[in-house]
């Protein structure tokens, strides 16, 4: 390999290293939303997994069970929202 060649690759890294960091600009921008099977619980996300709210259902406060299995619920649905939305966007930025 060429001292040109290599010249070009690191050019190319740098180049996708500033795509990527736009990338997670607009991921952090983003949402995911997760509403637990029976409906009674929602979790919305940002591009980062931090949590932005969490609205649960009055009908429900008093039930521990059925509460914690409906947040459980609503963040694994959130995340695999999440998980969706950002394979959607990485796949579109390596081609």
């Amino acid at each position: 390999m060429s001292v040109l060649d290599k010249l070009k690759d690191l050019n190319d890294l740098r180049k996708h290293g500033k795509e990527l960091k736009e990338l997670q600009g607009q991921l952090a921008k983003e949402q995911a939303v997760g509403t637990s099977s029976d409906g009674q619980v929602t979790v919305t996300l940002d591009g980062n997994q931090n949590v932005l709210s969490v609205h649960i259902d009055d009908s429900i406060v008093g039930n521990k069970v059925i509460l914690e299995k409906s947040v459980k619920d609503a963040m694994f649905r959130a995340l695999d929202a999440l998980k969706k939305m950002m394979a959607s966007k990485f796949s579109a930025f390596l081609k």
